[in-house]
C-alpha cells in the first residue's frame, strides 16, 4: 500500500471512529477528540500485528472491544465481557446520559461509586439465556366457557342468523353514511 493511500485509510478510519464515539453524544468536543485519537494509537499498534486488515476495521473493532470490555468491567466487574455486554451495556449507557453529563468518566478505569450505581440502574436485563427444554402438551381447561360454545355452535337457527347478518348491514350501511358525509 503507498503512503498517500496508508494515510487516506486511516484518515478514514479516524472519521469512522470519532463518528462512533458521537453517537454517544459526550458533552466534551476536546475529550471525544483525545478518546478519538487514543483509540486510533492503539489500533496502529494492533495492525502492526496484522497488517492485512483494514485500518477502519481494525479500529472500529478494537473500540468496540474496548467498550465491551469497559462497560463489562463497570456494570458486573468481570474481566471478560459476556456477548450481551455490548449491546445492554451501551442501552444502559445511553439510558443513564453520563456521557452527556460526567463525560470525564466516559472509558475511564476508575468510576466514582455515584456514576457506577446510575450505570447500573439503568442497565437493561433480558432475562435468562435460552434453553433447549421439552414441553409437552397439556389438555386447557376452558371452564364453562367451553360447554356455553359447544351448546351455540350446535344449534343454527335461519332467524337468528338471518338477525344477525341484517344487523351488521345496518351498521355497515350506517359507518359508511356517516364517514361519506362527514369525512
Amino acid at each position: 500500500m503507498n503512503p498517500a493511500a496508508n494515510i487516506e485509510a486511516w484518515n478514514q478510519a479516524h472519521a469512522r471512529l470519532h463518528d462512533y464515539l458521537e453517537t454517544f453524544a459526550l458533552g466534551d468536543q476536546v475529550l471525544l477528540e483525545r478518546l478519538t485519537l487514543r483509540l486510533l494509537d492503539e489500533a496502529r499498534a494492533l495492525r502492526q500485528a496484522a497488517p492485512a486488515l483494514d485500518p477502519t476495521t481494525i479500529t472500529l473493532r478494537h473500540a468496540q472491544s474496548t467498550l465491551s470490555r469497559w462497560l463489562a468491567g463497570t456494570l458486573t466487574g468481570e474481566a471478560a465481557p459476556s456477548p450481551q455486554a455490548l449491546t445492554s451495556g451501551t442501552v444502559a449507557l445511553l439510558l443513564s446520559r453520563m456521557p452527556q453529563k460526567q463525560p470525564e468518566f466516559f472509558l475511564r478505569d476508575e468510576l466514582p461509586l455515584e456514576a457506577r450505581e446510575d450505570l447500573r440502574r439503568t442497565l437493561v436485563v433480558t432475562g435468562p439465556d435460552l434453553t433447549v427444554s421439552s414441553m409437552t402438551p397439556r389438555h386447557l381447561d376452558y371452564g364453562p366457557m367451553l360447554e356455553f360454545a359447544r351448546q351455540t355452535w350446535h344449534r343454527w337457527d335461519t332467524k337468528t342468523v338471518g338477525a344477525a347478518v341484517l344487523f351488521w348491514m345496518g351498521v355497515y350501511g350506517i359507518a359508511y353514511w356517516w364517514l361519506s358525509e362527514y369525512l
